[in-house]
């Protein structure tokens, strides 16, 4: 892997078979069907790549390690943080599915391998088919198809995240990724 470059996240694209219509049930299945609380569901816009998701799982597995969450959960921590918020509801509001909506990203999050003493990762996470598996078979509870395209910056993703419109597509990554970051700045 070259300087820079991130491996796959753990989170699958879901392309709903129709729209949301009801986000409570929804949530409520998701909620009873998922193996832990280290899986999250957000809206499908959100994630700008691989990078962001990276950056926003450090971020809550740190937290999570020095017993400094600001959420109750990890997936709630993740989300926090993904948001760049420090308010849990706003953050739920901002990420999470919504009445509409056609598609959402299902998201594992692994344990962290370890931080040094500057706070920073080790290793990422070794990939684990298992985990693949278990993705495969919340699927169907969404009434969705696997989505074969990895997150991508986009215009929706960063009005629901508040960016100014004036922010190009180019520079929509960066600004999630700096969001995120702000997100725990005490």
């Amino acid at each position: 892997m070259e300087p820079g470059d991130v491996p796959w996240f753990p989170a699958w694209g879901v392309d709903l078979n129709e729209p949301i219509n009801d986000v409570g049930v929804l949530v409520g299945d998701w909620i009873e069907h998922r193996p832990s609380d280290r899986w999250a569901l957000i809206a499908g816009p959100i994630p700008s790549s691989d990078r962001h998701l990276w950056a926003s799982w450090h971020v809550a597995t740190r937290n999570e390690e020095r017993d400094s969450m600001v959420a109750r959960t990890i997936d709630a921590e993740f989300i926090r943080i993904l948001a760049g918020t420090h308010q849990i509801r706003l953050a739920f509001d901002r990420i999470g599915p919504r009445e509409g909506d056609g598609h959402v990203w299902i998201v594992y999050l692994p344990r962290t391998t370890g931080i040094d003493s500057n706070g920073l990762l080790e290793e990422y996470p070794a990939h684990e088919p298992a985990i693949e598996q278990m993705a495969s078979d919340l699927m169907p509870w969404l009434n969705g198809e696997l989505r074969t395209a990895r997150p991508v910056p986009n215009r929706e993703g960063a009005d629901r995240l508040e960016i100014p419109s004036s922010e190009p597509i180019s520079g929509i990554e960066s600004s999630m990724i700096m969001m995120a970051a702000s997100a725990d700045i005490r």
